[in-house]
């Protein structure tokens, strides 16, 4: 069950990325129906004049060679919205569960 937290200031972008979620699970050899999208807006503090920033985390099943297919799959859509986007996977093996039942 891949679980995709978009953390920004677009919802109306992520939303669209999500009609890609067939072409996402067809890359990473998941269901469609295991995905799991959300979206936090958040307040950026930082130096940088620019906040046009995305942070992209993917809770998973362990997929070592997926990440950079994931990661350019991210980047060749987001890429023209946001100046900076950060991604991180977190393996959830053995530790994810829903509705009391493991599931990874």
């Amino acid at each position: 069950m891949p679980v995709f937290t978009f953390k920004g200031e677009n919802l109306k972008t992520v939303q669209e990325y999500h009609k890609k979620i067939g072409e996402l699970a067809l890359l990473v050899n998941a269901k469609v129906e295991n995905f799991v999208f959300l979206y936090e807006e958040i307040s950026l503090i930082t130096n940088d004049n620019d906040i046009n920033v995305l942070y992209v985390s993917v809770e998973w099943l362990g997929r070592p060679l997926k990440q950079e297919i994931v990661a350019n799959h991210l980047q060749d859509f987001f890429g023209k919205y946001y100046k900076k986007i950060y991604l991180k996977f977190t393996e959830i093996n053995n530790f994810m569960y829903l509705n009391g039942k493991l599931i990874g």
